[in-house]
C-alpha cells in the first residue's frame, strides 16, 4: 500500500513542475475574497465536498484532492500513515476491473477543467476538508500557506494532472 501511495505522489509531483515555469504573476486580488476555509463563499470548496454517486469514485476524487493539496500547496503535507489507512478503509485495493473504470471515469470527469484557480481556493479550504476535524479525510494533509506553490500564468491556467494508477497495475 506504501508503494501505491509514493507512486501517485511522484505523478503529482511531476505534474507540478510544469506549474512552476509559468510566468510569475499574483494571485487576482478578487479571488482573494473568496479563498477562504468556508464552503459557503469558497465555490470550489463546497464543490469538493459534495458527494460523487459511486463510493470508488469519490475514493478517488479524495485521494486525488489530497495529491494535489499536499503536493502543489505552499507549506501542505500529506500524512502517510494517514493516507494509508484512509486507503485501506475505502476499499482503495479492492477496486478493479469496471468497478475502477467507472469510478476512474466519475472522478476524473470532476477534475475535467481543474485550473489555477480551482486549486487556489483549494489550497486555501485544505483545513476544512483535511485539517484535524476535516470534512473528507481528517488529518489527511497539513494545511500549510494556504496558497499555491506555482505561480500564475493567465495564459496557460489549466493544470494537467496525470491519472491515478490502478492499485493492481
Amino acid at each position: 500500500m506504501d508503494r501505491i501511495f509514493k507512486s501517485l505522489i511522484l505523478l503529482v509531483v511531476i505534474s507540478a513542475s510544469s506549474a512552476d515555469g509559468a510566468v510569475a504573476e499574483e494571485i487576482p486580488a478578487y479571488w482573494r475574497k473568496t479563498m477562504t476555509n468556508d464552503p459557503k463563499t469558497n465555490f470550489y470548496l463546497a464543490e469538493a465536498l459534495k458527494p460523487l454517486p459511486n463510493k470508488d469514485a469519490e475514493t478517488l476524487k479524495v485521494l486525488r484532492l489530497s495529491l494535489i493539496a499536499g503536493n502543489l500547496c505552499l507549506g501542505a503535507a500529506i500524512d502517510r500513515r494517514t493516507g494509508e489507512a484512509f486507503l485501506q478503509r475505502a476499499g482503495y485495493g479492492r477496486i478493479r476491473g469496471k468497478a475502477w473504470d467507472e469510478a476512474a471515469f466519475l472522478a476524473n470527469d470532476w477534475f475535467k477543467y481543474f485550473n489555477y484557480r480551482s486549486l487556489a481556493h483549494l489550497c486555501a479550504g485544505i483545513d476544512y476538508i483535511f485539517g484535524r476535524e476535516g470534512k473528507l479525510a481528517p488529518n489527511l494533509v497539513k494545511p500549510g500557506k494556504g496558497e499555491p506553490k506555482g505561480t500564475y500564468d493567465p495564459q496557460n491556467p489549466y493544470l494537467r494532472l496525470p491519472p491515478l494508477r490502478k492499485p493492481n497495475g
